[in-house]
């Protein structure tokens, strides 16, 4: 976990151990008393010893500079060696990966998935092309969003007036007018009171969110794809106390070390203190990476998960820290450059939000990989849903890429096994503890004080959520025949596609940024030979 190994035992740095005696041959004693005197010799000694050592420094320092051959990184420090912890290394591994050459490429086993990190990647190249051009149609780009539903926990600080982070509503004329019609249930009190609206509740026991359902209620018509999620300048104490009290209340008292500034949508420059916070920038040798990270990591402040958590709980810790990962990816992925007035990726911004927090980025895999399992489970149900907006080009271009979507997660094998999750006899409650926790977790999206990262906060809550509720809610057969039994309104199956694309562009993302470091390490090296 990066701390210093204890000197063994038996090493020289343990104890001081007595030098063995050795007899020199007496021939070899009498020439030497011959050759020169005592003192003499005994410095003349030294100083070969002091020339030898001098010599093997500068050969070896010639060789580490001289070595382009690093395969995976080591640390070149005069300290003992740490030990490696896994989630650096595998940070280290991601970001040396080069393009093409699958150099230190991250291998083996999601943690609490059926599938490997090859896995994952080969499906989200599959998936890219018809997921993206599908999320770009009228369905799937224009959802009905509650954005003024006051905050239930703290005074909030108001809002973010930044250009950037306002959201651009959509007019109703640009809505289809099937999705506008308004439908309120009434209760008759008789003839005398006559009847009066319906309390709705908030959410029905599958539902593992707050849902919004755009027939009814407040909210307003947003185009995602006019809104992208990307940096706005939102910082502060307001948007970090969004995520600490995510962490803090509602992860089951798995709660990592949260810095200040890695927990806002917004800028890093500026703490809760307002003191700057610049970004901080990667070395440029490779093999200076690993210690880099390390330094970086917050594991040694009891980040990483105590091996004793529940499955349950694990994999919600997982699923909030891939869905901070992810927001953050999108960020620096989407950055504007102050100097330029350009939208551009930042390669700092990446390495400081999720270098300090490594498992984020493993997390990351991990909630692409649930959200193909629900997927493939509701692969029937999808396939036969009703898409229509009225817009013919559209409409055909739904109905021709969702079966290629589809069709690639399906062939993608058995990837998560949520039989394995609320089966002991602890798990009805421990899975009604689940729910009310991710409940909470979406009203705390209101909490946010910048209308663009409530949007997308709020929308992806919902997707992963609905994605929890097609796995954990019904079973195999409720996808099959009539699919009467199913209850999922048409902004659960926005939420749920949009955010699938959303996790798939971060990974997409983290290859980007690979080939960004290994660009930056190979413009440096042809600066040092100018």
């Amino acid at each position: 976990m990066g701390r210093k190994r204890a000197p063994a035992a038996n090493s020289p740095r343990s104890a001081a151990q007595p030098s063995p005696t050795v007899t020199a041959h007496p021939l070899a004693s009498e020439a030497k008393t011959k050759a020169m005197p005592p003192r003499e010799g005994s410095r003349w000694l030294r100083t070969c010893v002091r020339i030898v050592a001098l010599g093997a420094a500068i050969a070896a320092a010639y060789m580490a500079k001289e070595s382009t051959h690093v395969l995976c990184l080591t640390s070149l420090t005069s300290e003992p060696p740490k030990a490696q912890s896994q989630n650096v290394g595998f940070m280290a591994q991601v970001l040396q990966k080069s393009k093409g050459q699958n150099i230190c490429k991250p291998e083996g086993v999601i943690s609490d998935t059926c599938t490997d990190f090859n896995g994952a990647e080969t499906l989200r190249h599959r998936i890219w092309s018809p997921l993206d051009k599908m999320i770009r149609t009228k369905f799937f780009r224009t959802l009905k969003v509650d954005l003024y539903k006051p905050c239930e926990f703290w005074r909030t600080e108001g809002s973010c007036f930044q250009r950037d982070c306002i959201v651009k509503p959509l007019d109703d004329h640009n809505v289809p007018e099937s999705w506008q019609q308004q439908t309120v249930d009434h209760t008759n009190f008789g003839p005398f009171l006559g009847s009066f609206p319906r309390q709705r509740l908030e959410h029905s026991d599958k539902d593992f969110a707050i849902v919004n359902d755009e027939t009814y209620g407040d909210g307003i018509w947003v185009d995602l794809i006019e809104n992208p999620e990307r940096f706005t300048g939102y910082a502060g104490a307001g948007a970090n106390a969004v995520w600490m009290s995510i962490y803090q209340h509602n992860c089951f008292g798995v709660a990592p070390y949260l810095q200040d500034t890695a927990g806002g949508w917004g800028s890093q420059l500026v703490n809760v203190d307002g003191k700057s916070m610049p970004f901080v920038q990667p070395p440029r040798r490779r093999r200076e990476l690993l210690f880099f990270l390390e330094n970086m990591s917050e594991e040694e402040r009891g980040v990483t998960l105590p091996t004793d958590v529940p499955l349950e709980y694990r994999v919600f810790y997982r699923i909030v820290s891939g869905l901070h990962a992810s927001i953050s990816t999108h960020i620096c992925s989407d950055y504007l450059n102050s100097t330029t007035n350009e939208w551009e990726p930042n390669l700092g911004c990446f390495i400081s939000r999720i270098g300090a927090f490594p498992d984020r980025l493993q997390n990351i895999y991990f909630n692409f990989v649930l959200l193909s399992r629900a997927i493939q489970k509701m692969e029937p149900y999808l396939a036969n849903y009703d898409y229509s907006t009225g817009i013919a080009k559209d409409d055909r271009a739904v109905k021709r890429l969702m079966p290629k979507m589809l069709r690639a997660v399906k062939n993608s094998g058995f990837v998560f096994d949520e039989k394995e999750l609320f089966q002991d006899e602890f798990g009805p409650a421990m899975k009604t503890e689940f729910k009310d926790n991710f409940r909470n977790i979406s009203r705390i999206m209101d909490c946010t004080g910048c209308e663009k990262c409530r949007l997308w906060g709020k929308t992806q809550t919902l997707g992963i959520a609905t994605a929890l509720k097609a796995l954990f809610s019904y079973p195999d057969k409720s996808f099959r025949g009539s699919f009467t039994t199913l209850d999922f309104k048409r902004n659960e199956i926005v939420a749920l596609i949009t955010t699938y694309f959303q996790f798939s562009y971060s990974i997409k993302g983290i290859e980007m940024f690979r080939g960004m470091y290994q660009d930056f390490v190979t413009d440096w090296r042809a600066s040092q030979l100018d």
